[in-house]
Formats: structure tokens, C-alpha cells, sequence
């Protein structure tokens, strides 16, 4: 998976998954006119690639495999680029897809898109059935496929640590205990966690009923001074048998930085997840942006 915009100073590894990348249920039944993408009012999947990101060469191949075995589904490749080496690039695939150039990158700022491959499912009457950033693989690109062009409900995928999937565990933590519980992996060293330490302060002082649980990966001791001040509704999560334990919830929850943020309803499912900091562009803590219960 390609980055597009580095969101954080800390990485993990994960294991490898069907899915591996995000759902994106934001995006489920609004219209593609609203992404600024083009629509023939014919069934299309959307995929976003460049020629130089390895796991879109695999994605790729699995449209391919879908259109073999479905001739008339519509394809559009969604790509930055538009010259020579783009064209030689997709001769070396069986696919035939509508290339649109998007080289002002205007959709993918409209869908607020971090990572590539991404592969969106539209129905004819343009309605976004279903948005994935990562790479599906084979069956999934068919089963999703097949769905759309039958004008049957495109399944939901779920991927562990994504929105809609059920949140692992944390040490002590009982969902059932608040409608609302806000996990952040924190760094100290971070510079994007310490720009937003004042913000989550704020804004767990501000909703006492949210509960916020910090989770660190490192340098505990620091992250324990950084929060010192902080509310009762504020609490590290630590466990006095597993000193690793802020590494393996990251694990478990694939944050591939800090800071990352997620929401988890009382019934233990995750309703939203964030990452990095940015106070103009992407600071979940401004009031009403969360999806609280």
C-alpha cells in the first residue's frame, strides 16, 4: 500500500489480511457526483492507481480477472498521471478501463484519500455501493463485482482495527461501562501527539461521558507526565503483567502510526478511526466532528 500523505513518526508491523486497507463507510449511498469522478449511468468501478505503487499492480490484475469473466462491467482507472509510460504501463494488463487523468487531484481531495490502491463500487443510478482503500484480492473483486452488476447489495467488507469491525480488548475496559470510548496510541516523542494533546485535553474535559483511553506503545513514563493534568475520564491503559502491552493493542488494532484515533460504541464496535494531527485539516477534537452516540 502506498502512502499518500505521511501521517505519523511511528510504524508498525501487522499481518497480512484479505482486505488490507480501510472500508470507507463514509462514502456508502451519497452520490459520485460529489467526488467530481465521471458517471455513463452504467455500473463502474472506480480504481485509483499509479504505475510506480506495487499493490496496485496486483489490484490491477484482479480487475482484469473481473472483466474477463464480465465484458461490459465499466472500469475507470483513476490516476494522477497521463503520458506515455501510464499507457505502456496498462498494456501489460488484460484490462480495458476509461483512464481519467485527475492530475489536479481534485477527486482524490474529495474523498479524503490517504492510501493506494483504492477501488470504488458505483451502480447505475451513480450511488457509491461500496469503498475500499487497500488492495482486495481476487475473490473479494469478483464477489464485490458480481453483486454490483446483478443489482444486488454490494457486501461490506471489515478488516480488524477498521470501522464497523469489533474492537479488541483493552485491559480492564468494559464498552458496556459509556456509549462512548475514544482510543488514542500516543507517542511523546511525536510531534503530531504533542500538537494535539491540548486539543484531546480540551475536548475530554469538555465531554466528561466520552472515555478516553491512551494507549503507548513507548516511553511510558513520559506519556504518564504528559497526562497528568488531565480529567477523570482520562486513563492510560496499562497492564502490570504485559509490559508490551501498548505494542500488541496497536497490533491488534493495525495503527500504523500516532497519533491514531478511535472511536468504539458501547457495543464494542469501532464507529470511526483517524490519524495524525493537523489543526486546520484534520483535528477530530472540533466540536460536533465526532460521531458520538
Amino acid at each position: 500500500m502506498q502512502k499518500l500523505v505521511l501521517l505519523g513518526a511511528w510504524l508498525v508491523s501487522s499481518s497480512a489480511l484479505a482486505l488490507s486497507g480501510t472500508p470507507r463507510l463514509d462514502w456508502l449511498n451519497k452520490s459520485v457526483k460529489a467526488t467530481s469522478l465521471p458517471h455513463n449511468g452504467r455500473p463502474t468501478v472506480s480504481v485509483f492507481a499509479q504505475p510506480d505503487c506495487a499493490a496496485c499492480s496486483l489490484q490491477l490484475g484482479a480487475l482484469s480477472a473481473l472483466q474477463k469473466s464480465n465484458p461490459k462491467l465499466q472500469i475507470t482507472l483513476v490516476t494522477e498521471q497521463n503520458s506515455a509510460a501510464l499507457r505502456e504501463y496498462l498494456a501489460g494488463f488484460a484490462l480495458k478501463p476509461t483512464v481519467y487523468a485527475d492530475t489536479a487531484g481534485k477527486s482524490i481531495q474529495a474523498l479524503g484519500l490517504k492510501t493506494l490502491p483504492a477501488v470504488m463500487y458505483v451502480n447505475a443510478a451513480g450511488t457509491v455501493e461500496g469503498f475500499y482503500e487497500g488492495t482486495l484480492t481476487n475473490a473479494e473483486t469478483r464477489e464485490l463485482g458480481t453483486a454490483l452488476l446483478a443489482g444486488k447489495p454490494v457486501p461490506r467488507l471489515t478488516v480488524p482495527g477498521g470501522v464497523g469491525s469489533p474492537a479488541p480488548a483493552l485491559p480492564g475496559v468494559n464498552w458496556a461501562s459509556s456509549r462512548n470510548h475514544l482510543v488514542i496510541f500516543h507517542s511523546a516523542s511525536c510531534r503530531f501527539c504533542t500538537d494535539q494533546l491540548p486539543h484531546l485535553l480540551k475536548y475530554a474535559r469538555e465531554n466528561p461521558k466520552v472515555a478516553v483511553w491512551i494507549v503507548a506503545p513507548g516511553e511510558l513514563d513520559a506519556v504518564r507526565k504528559q497526562f497528568a493534568g488531565a480529567s477523570k475520564n482520562v486513563r492510560i491503559v496499562e497492564d502490570k503483567t504485559d509490559v508490551s502491552i501498548g505494542v500488541k493493542l496497536a497490533s491488534a488494532y493495525r495503527a500504523q502510526g500516532t497519533p491514531t484515533q478511535i472511536l468504539v460504541n458501547s457495543a464494542g464496535t469501532i464507529k470511526w478511526r483517524g490519524e495524525g494531527f493537523d489543526v486546520q485539516r484534520a483535528n477530530p477534537f472540533q466540536a460536533g466532528k465526532l460521531p458520538l452516540e
